[in-house]
């Protein structure tokens, strides 16, 4: 590189930094006038690629800005960036922060104002830790999906759709928002397992799981919450258009296929359905709607009946 900053001239100074220049960290030293005095080869690589000057501070990230190396700047815009750095650069005499490089690399810079008003920044490459620490992340992520989940049709399972009425009922009080809950049981189930066996129960349960997804409003949730009951969480709307939601569901409900097609099973469900009330907790509103259900169950199944009870 030309007409690049000599050393400093301070020998502790000196000995210091050819210490830190050889433990492949990135390392920099800027006087108190933001003029670059000594950069490792690390530092180089990382911010001053084909650069031959001016090396100042904001030059040197002007210059990174434009060809695409050194810090990524959150919206590209690297004079934002510079009038946010510069009044607290040196409010502080050390502080440590992590910095995403647009090379994929993220270090832990160690920034500390020496007695002369010069800046020492010493990086670490903490990419290995930062690509671990991202993994254990999704690893975790996935650990409570898993959690949440009814692994055979992939809703939300028992206690997660609990979780989720209870949010519901939540933001029904807080709101005086309408909400309407629907305990569902497939119709005939038990005759499909000892028919067929358990794996076309499995089938069935899962083909009423995908479509009843791909007829439901974005806003609705469905859960598994055993064997074939499932709950269904209605915000927004009355008794009737609830009723309504759930009769469109139902309409036209596609046969089950088995067997590589050669097998159709009808997929009928009876349903319950009850509108909260203000004094509603989770164990009183599936009362009332476990009790239409019933009712629907008695009134000869594949059919919807709403709970009127206070």
């Amino acid at each position: 590189m030309t007409a690049f900053p000599s050393d400093p001239d301070d020998e502790t100074l000196r000995n210091l930094v050819e210490a830190l220049g050889k433990s492949g960290q990135a390392v920099s030293i800027y006087d108190a006038e933001d003029n670059l005095r000594y950069a490792n080869e690390t530092y180089r690589g990382i911010f001053l690629k084909g650069y031959e000057g001016p090396f100042t501070f904001t030059e040197i990230l002007r210059h990174g800005a434009r060809n695409g190396i050194g810090v990524r700047i959150d919206g590209g815009d690297v004079e934002a960036l510079i009038a946010r750095t510069l009044p607290r650069r040196r409010t502080v005499p050390r502080k440590s922060f992590e910095s995403d490089f647009l090379d994929g690399r993220w270090f832990w810079m160690d920034h500390t104002i020496l007695p002369n008003g010069w800046v020492l920044t010493v990086g670490a490459d903490i990419t290995a830790l930062k690509h671990n620490e991202k993994s254990l992340r999704q690893a975790h992520e996935a650990a409570l999906l898993a959690s949440r989940t009814d692994q055979l049709t992939g809703l939300p399972n028992r206690r997660h759709i609990l979780e989720l009425l209870d949010e519901a009922l939540d933001c029904a009080r807080a709101s005086s928002a309408d909400l309407c809950v629907a305990v569902i049981d497939l119709d005939g189930f038990k005759g499909v397992n000892d028919t067929h066996g358990h794996d076309a129960g499995d089938a069935v349960l899962n083909h009423f799981g995908a479509t009843c997804r791909a007829r439901m409003r974005p806003q609705d949730r469905l859960g598994r919450t055993g064997g074939e009951e499932f709950l269904l969480l209605l915000p927004g709307v009355r008794l009737n258009d609830a009723l309504r939601l759930i009769e469109e569901i139902r309409s036209g409900f596609p046969a089950a296929r088995l067997r590589k097609g050669t097998l159709e099973l009808p997929c009928a469900f009876s349903a319950g359905i009850a509108e909260v009330l203000p004094q509603d907790d989770r164990s009183s509103i599936l009362f009332r709607a476990d009790r239409a259900l019933y009712a629907a169950k008695r009134e000869g199944r594949n059919c919807t009946r709403i709970a009127f009870e206070r």
